[in-house]
């Protein structure tokens, strides 16, 4: 084994880290990292900060912590592995273990013997059917050739901008755009911001924070036709509910798993490679990870493709070591982790969002909860808005969804790893979870406890909530009073105009109860929900038998416009 020939194909995240991992662990093994492109193991989820310039250099998506970039002469001196950058991997011959290479620029072909193979050819993006898709002036984002691309087009002057898609990179893109001062348009196929990330109701909130920062969205609209002028360079946009003009398209319409190479080899593929829990193919003697294999979901026990450059990372480290030490460890899985900065806000996500628990057939109760990021008294707190999704039947914690332009990061991670330690969670278990308290840093009942507690008295049937849809669709309801519960300071800095409405400060409930109709139903609110809960135990205890609160309260509220 002291010889092992091991080739790697794809130079972005999983192939490089595996490779690397196997030259720690092997140092005499033989290991050949192949890439087509022109550069190797480079953030690619940083380019839309290098678009808006937050990232001053291309080079330093590149670096090591030691802003080393990682060159094939890097490579080299550092690890000892031989990088082919500019040589595409044509074929994996099985019988005659050898991978087939070319070099792109001058076409040279040779063959690379190999005793071990690891496959990490990544994703392209999507390009959906529209007409004039490959126009001057469209651009995707995937390499920092893209991301060099899209800088100097707009260096030449662009003062409107089309992003298709919006998800992750299409809302980061948009951002970056924004920040060059241009009028950025995001048009979704979907009714929702950021669509398979968090839920209708969280988008919602988001979306509403965005159109403030002046970004505008098209949603459940499909582009037909980019249009061109004389020069065909892009001038606008044709969609299903419009016309709209710009000088800059961008599409970001997901991506699709990279995998005609396995499937020549005769690899057992589905809609990416299949891989068992070793990240081995159906040959043993092949390994594939990264954004070209599925991932099981640790929640809900699902196989899901879930591209991102942190699950290629661990991949390539496992991958390595398997190779190295045979198969001695297993990857377990992701919980569909996400977060995205937009602007002032953060937007993050762990485990199922309560479309996905309801998909897959889960008895599903929601909560949620907006509060300050530290103890409320101290300077410096922000507010954030928590989501939590459960099953009914068992109180297990399914996911979390946080937004808001306080501290998001932390609790997604806190649940992450709460999550990751165990899959089966309760709302108990989130309840009293041991977490560290002092007012700089959080209050002394924490968001995500306080969220484990609402939880729990809605799923033992004490709280009686409606969320934002649900709230709206209700003030259509002549059948429905409402009442504010804030005090007159509150109601005069936000007001808030109903039909139908009492404000009665939910100091006084208690006394003015009997100003309210029993033969109604009374749907109460305040500005965070703390006090919605509350009034409908004093309303039902003063014999009111349809009450509810408004589920978040009103300072995220999303629907303002429509009022």
């Amino acid at each position: 084994m002291s010889e092992l020939n091991v080739v790697v194909i794809g130079g972005v995240s999983c192939g490089p880290k595996s490779a690397a991992r196997l030259k720690r662990l092997m140092p005499k093994a033989n290991v050949t990292l192949i890439e087509r492109g022109q550069d190797i193991s480079y953030g690619g989820c940083g380019l839309p900060y290098y678009i808006g310039a937050t990232v001053k250099e291309l080079n330093d998506l590149m670096t090591t912590s030691w802003d080393a970039v990682r060159t094939p002469e890097f490579m080299k001196a550092t690890k000892d592995i031989d990088t082919l950058l500019g040589w595409e991997a044509t074929k994996i011959d099985r019988e005659k273990k050898v991978v087939a290479v070319k070099d792109v620029k001058t076409g040279e072909e040779k063959e690379l013997p190999y005793d071990k193979v690891v496959i990490a050819t990544g994703s392209s993006n999507f390009k959906p059917p529209i007409k004039n898709i490959d126009a001057t002036g469209v651009f995707g984002v995937k390499t920092p050739s893209d991301g060099v691309a899209i800088q100097n087009y707009l260096k030449g002057g662009v003062g409107s901008a089309v992003v298709i898609g919006a998800g992750l990179i299409g809302m980061e893109t948009a951002e970056a755009f924004a920040n060059w001062g241009i009028d950025v348009t995001v048009i979704e196929m979907m009714d929702q911001v950021f669509p398979k990330m968090i839920d209708k109701d969280m988008a919602a909130v988001v979306q509403d924070y965005l159109e403030k920062e002046d970004m505008n969205f098209m949603l459940s609209t499909a582009v037909k036709e980019i249009k061109v002028d004389a020069d065909g360079k892009v001038c606008g946009v044709i969609t299903d509910k419009g016309e709209l003009d710009c000088e800059i398209v961008l599409v970001a319409a997901g991506v699709r798993p990279e995998i005609s190479l396995a499937q020549e080899a005769g690899l057992e593929t589905d809609r990416t490679i299949v891989v068992n829990e070793y990240m081995q193919t159906s040959d043993p003697d092949i390994y594939a990870g990264g954004d070209c294999v599925s991932v099981t979901n640790r929640i809900s026990g699902e196989k899901i493709f879930a591209p991102m450059g942190s699950t290629s990372n661990k991949h390539g480290r496992i991958i390595g070591t398997n190779i190295a030490q045979g198969n001695s460890q297993k990857f377990p899985g992701v919980l569909g982790t996400s977060i995205c900065k937009m602007f002032d806000w953060s937007i993050g996500k762990v485990g199922l969002t309560e479309a996905d628990a309801v998909r897959l057939g889960f008895d599903v109760a929601t909560c949620v909860v907006p509060g300050p990021d530290i103890t409320h008294f101290m300077p410096g707190k922000k507010l954030i808005m928590v989501k939590t999704v459960a099953d009914k039947k068992t109180a297990r914690v399914l996911g979390v969804q946080i937004v808001g332009p306080g501290n998001v990061d932390k609790r997604i991670d806190t649940m992450a790893g709460a999550f990751s330690a165990n899959p089966q969670l309760t709302a108990y278990d989130m309840a009293n979870m041991d977490l560290a308290y002092a007012p700089p840093f959080s209050s002394a009942v924490d968001n995500l406890l306080t969220n484990a507690n609402v939880m729990q008295n809605e799923l033992e049937g004490r709280a009686h909530s409606y969320g934002f849809f649900e709230a709206l669709e209700k003030f259509k309801d002549e059948n429905v009073e409402f009442v504010d519960l804030r005090c007159c300071d509150e109601v005069k800095a936000m007001p808030f105009e109903l039909p139908r409405l009492h404000h009665i400060p939910i100091e006084e409930l208690r006394a003015r109860a009997g100003e309210l109709p029993k033969d109604k139903e009374i749907v109460v609110f305040c500005i965070l929900s703390t006090r919605g809960y509350e009034a409908q135990l004093i309303l039902e205890n003063a014999g009111f038998e349809n009450v509810h609160f408004i589920k978040g309260g009103i300072m995220f509220w999303p629907f303002k416009k429509y009022m």
